[in-house]
């Protein structure tokens, strides 16, 4: 045992690389550019990550769509499946109905 009573600098670095190793960094940025850090397994469904996501922002996940290396991917994958290595970024879109009116009013007759 350490002089800290605890476990030596060595095992607890060891226990940190095993962590790293286990899990994978996410960053998710917002349309407005906000930044949201996550870590998950590789083993974790992204489907995980994307609920906590949308629950901490309010967000309804069936109409928001998130993005890997610029592609629409399967949330049911886990990140080793969809081969991600960490400081890995994800970009959510929220899906906007409607707006498509013309961008101009019609002049009325007087």
């Amino acid at each position: 045992m350490s002089a800290n009573g605890g476990e030596s600098t060595a095992s607890i670095e060891m226990e940190k690389s095993k962590v790293t190793e286990s899990t994978v960094a996410i960053k998710v940025t917002s349309q407005d550019g906000k930044e949201t850090f996550f870590r998950i397994r590789r083993e974790s469904q992204m489907k995980k990550l994307l609920i906590a996501y949308c629950q901490k922002f309010f967000l309804n996940y069936q109409t928001t769509r998130f993005f890997y290396e610029g592609d629409y991917f399967n949330h049911n994958k886990t990140p080793n499946e969809l081969g991600m290595e960490d400081d890995v970024l994800i970009e959510c879109l929220v899906e906007q109905l409607g707006g498509g009116g013309m961008s101009s009013s019609p002049k009325m007759a007087d």
